[in-house]
This record gives C-alpha cells, structure tokens and sequence, in this order.
C-alpha cells in the first residue's frame, strides 16, 4: 500500500519543480511581499514594478505534463490518493504564499491530464478536515473560477 505521505511528497516535489520564476523564487516572493504595500499605496514608479506588473511566477505546464505518467501511476484514479495530492498542493501553494493563478493552473492541467478526478476536487472543495485547513480559504478563493467552470461543464453534459 502507498502511504498518503509518499503521495503528498511526490504531489509536492513534481508540482515545486514546475513552478519557474523569471528570478529565482525566493527573490519574487520577497519582492511582491515587500513592495506590494508600496505600490498600492503609491503611484510612483519603483524598480520592481515591472517585476510585479508581469507575474513573474508561472507553472510550467509543459513539466506536469511531462511527468504524468508517474502521478497517474502512483494515484492509480484512487480518489484518496488524488485528494491526498491535493492536500499536498494546498500546503505548497501556502508555502510559497498563494501566488496568484498558480493553484488554478495546476488544477487545469491535473483536470485536463486526467491525473485528478472531479470527485477528488469536490472532495477536497468540501473538506472541513481540521488538519488541512492551514491555507485553504486562500486556496479555495483562488479557484472559485475553476469550480464554477466545472459545474457548468458538469450540468452541460447532464442537459445533453
């Protein structure tokens, strides 16, 4: 049997490498942490504003997609293994301090790579687990759009 923490491990270590920076991590974080304050509060130019203007941290999709085979493997469509991977996700997207669209674009890739199922994300949406809630209101508010989405998909293909 694979343990739970293995899943979250793997989850952790796959979706971290694909997330790039222009910069480095630890240097954009520091600055949208920084000076976020400060260019909201201020309209005058600063030498990181072009660093915060055009999001400097992405997913490379093309690093997920490149390693499906090992998720879908080692998450074998098991619903308790997918929503431990997105456990896991959650916990990263906290540790690098919820960038935003980074979650949602994991879970477009997860979703279109057939690596998550629909059932795991509503498990994980609905989770009250007192465990994992470190990060999850921020988490579930950056894929609002992502839920919405797949219910009206969900109800399209019912209507059909």
């Amino acid at each position: 049997m694979i343990s739970p923490h293995f899943i979250r491990a793997l989850m952790k270590s796959i979706c971290h490498s694909a997330v790039v920076c222009k910069y480095t991590v630890d240097f954009c974080l520091k600055a949208l942490k920084k000076y976020s304050k400060l260019l909201i509060h201020s309209y005058s130019l600063h030498p990181y504003l072009p660093i915060l203007v055009e999001t400097p941290i992405r997913v490379d999709v093309d690093i997920i997609q490149n390693r499906v085979k090992v998720l879908t493997k080692y998450l074998n469509s098991d619903p308790h293994r997918e929503l431990q991977a997105l456990y896991a996700l959650q916990a990263l997207m906290a540790i690098l301090e919820q960038p935003a669209s980074l979650l949602r674009t994991f879970f477009d890739v997860l979703y279109d790579e057939d690596v998550i199922s629909e059932e795991a994300f509503y498990k994980w949406e609905s989770s009250k687990d007192p465990a994992e809630q470190q990060g999850k209101g921020v988490a579930l508010k950056s894929v609002t759009a992502f839920f919405t989405w797949l219910r009206e998909a969900e109800e399209e293909s019912e209507g059909n």
